[in-house]
């Protein structure tokens, strides 16, 4: 190994962890390092979302501001899931296709790249897929010149999982969501609390779970609580920092919500982790004051308490049979106060158990058929579909 390249590389990391970018710098610190010394292989860097592979000419010839910002690009590749997105489309367009959006991003953040990098602020606001359909099989002599490994010169993006491996992806995509959200806590407790408006919007995209639970606990709210009750109790926080004591609306955030997390033998790890990004997405909304986590398979194992503004760690436990009884049992007994019960789970079960005092949302991942045969079964509660796509 190059110990000077290296080294060169580490420094750039603690440079972006510490002083100039902390949520890029916590992604790249979760990737390992992955010299490749044949260019026939690596002629940049490239990513396939848990390495980083680098070629050490490439980096040599890097000024550290600019290989500042090529690990930022390579970073994004991994946040922005294009190791896990391609499916059928030609490698190398969509690379391309991917470094139009990234590079955007990089320069959004304030960060240099080479030259030769590829941006065009006509693809500015559009998906990848988006781009990719535009683009024209080659690449127009764009980009840096070399083997063409790595079309747009500034480092690659690899397959993070076999396209047609779905369970493998949704695990990896889970995975990369958790590194984004503990990325995104750091940066905000080294920022005072905000992240910079483009990077919240970026994270936004990156954090959109597949089920809108904004729409969703807005539903909740106008269904468990009065619109129109006030309370002192509640004083309204809009005008606290003002000094003005007013009272506030009931609605305002749901009190406690239980999530149901079924971890039962026929949910797979990947499944779990897909669950993982649904909690982390109904927490990120900041409409419940408290949300409890149960974990359960025919019976309750153990249950986890957040509070807004905390970040989502599952600790999953279970493997057994299915069944929701004594779920909504210990719903009854240990938070009575629960304004609704959310359950993630498959549906596949015969005992739905006893309906409790509150709504119940059916977070149900599956195919479409599969959704569809389950969600008629259902005695009580609304079924939501969770899809694997």
């Amino acid at each position: 190994m190059n110990d000077a390249i290296a080294s060169k590389i580490e420094r750039a990391k603690l440079r972006l962890i510490l002083r100039e970018q902390p949520f890029f710098g916590v992604l790249l610190g979760r990737l390992k390092l992955v010299e490749v010394n044949d260019p026939n292989l690596v002629d940049t860097m490239a990513t396939d979302g848990r390495h980083l592979y680098y070629h050490p000419p490439f980096v040599e010839e890097l000024p550290d501001e600019q290989l500042a910002g090529v690990l930022v690009h390579e970073v994004l590749h991994n946040a922005l899931e294009h190791h896990l997105r391609r499916r059928d489309r030609d490698p190398k367009k969509w690379n391309r296709a991917a470094d139009y959006v990234i590079n955007a991003n990089v320069f959004a953040a304030g960060l240099k790249l080479p030259e030769w990098v590829l941006y065009d602020p006509a693809y500015d606001g559009m998906t990848e897929e988006e781009i990719y359909a535009q683009l024209p099989e080659d690449d127009g002599g764009k980009g840096r010149k070399g083997n063409g490994k790595d079309p747009g010169g500034c480092g690659g993006v690899l397959d993070g999982a076999p396209q047609y491996d779905q369970a493998a992806i949704n695990e990896m995509r889970a995975e990369q969501q958790v590194l984004v959200r503990q990325a995104m806590s750091y940066a905000k407790a080294v920022g005072a609390g905000k992240l910079p408006e483009y990077l919240q919007r970026l994270v936004d995209k990156i954090l959109e779970p597949k089920v809108n639970w904004a729409d969703e606990l807005r539903r909740l709210v106008s269904r468990s609580l009065s619109i129109t009750e006030q309370t002192w109790a509640r004083p309204n926080r809009r005008y606290l920092h003002a000094g003005f004591y007013l009272p506030g609306s009931i609605p305002d955030a749901v009190d406690s919500v239980v999530v149901a997390v079924d971890t039962s033998g026929s949910i797979s790890g990947s499944i779990l982790e897909a669950f993982a990004a649904e909690v982390g997405g109904i927490l990120d909304e900041g409409h419940i004051d408290k949300l409890v986590v149960v974990y359960a398979d025919a019976c309750v194992h153990n249950a986890d308490e957040f509070e807004r503004g905390d970040m989502f760690e599952m600790h999953a436990q279970g493997g057994g049979g299915t069944a929701f009884s004594d779920t909504f049992k210990w719903v009854k007994e240990k938070h009575p106060e629960a304004a609704a019960v959310i359950y993630l789970t498959d549906l596949v079960v015969a005992d739905y158990g006893e309906q409790p005092d509150c709504p119940v949302i059916w977070a149900t991942w599956g195919t479409k058929q599969q959704f569809e045969h389950w969600a008629e079964k259902v005695p009580f509660g609304d079924p939501i579909h969770i899809s694997p796509e």
